[in-house]
């Protein structure tokens, strides 16, 4: 099993998602995180991915939920820590490496270019407050794409 923790960060109303380079969703805008290290704490973790990923600091201000998703396809699973973050304002992102952008809730929900799972996510930890756990089951159609159950 592993552990990834995903950090939703707001501003003003909105959430930044950065658009995959590589992995299974290239393209596809998601919300930023990886994979929590030997003897990492949740809090700890996120923080440092989001210094990787963005190249700013970022202040823990909760767990907003958890999830198991496996991938039925390659037959793994993942246990991922949703977490809120707080930003300041004066703060820059300063990664270049990465594309993102800041989405309104609606533009996230409507959207096709967003990472399905990570929709899922923003709406039932962020938005509507009331899961703690979420199940996810990932397949892989004839074409290739990946959609949730």
């Amino acid at each position: 099993m592993v552990n990834v923790v995903l950090g939703i960060v707001e501003e003003n109303e909105k959430i930044l998602l950065i658009q995959r380079e590589r992995g299974d969703f290239v393209g596809l805008w998601g919300i930023p995180g990886g994979k929590v290290e030997e003897c990492e704490h949740i809090d700890e973790a996120v923080k440092r991915e989001m210094l990787e990923e963005l190249g700013i600091k970022l202040e823990f201000k909760e767990l907003l939920g958890i999830s198991t998703e496996i991938m039925h396809d390659k037959n793994s699973t993942s246990l991922l820590y949703i977490c809120l973050l707080n930003i300041d304002n004066d703060e820059e992102i300063k990664n270049p490496e990465f594309n993102y952008k800041w989405f309104d809730k609606n533009e996230i929900m409507n959207s096709n270019n967003i990472i399905e799972s990570d929709k899922k996510f923003i709406e039932e930890f962020y938005i509507k407050k009331g899961l703690n756990y979420l199940k996810m089951d990932c397949y892989r159609d004839a074409e290739g794409k990946y959609y949730w159950r």
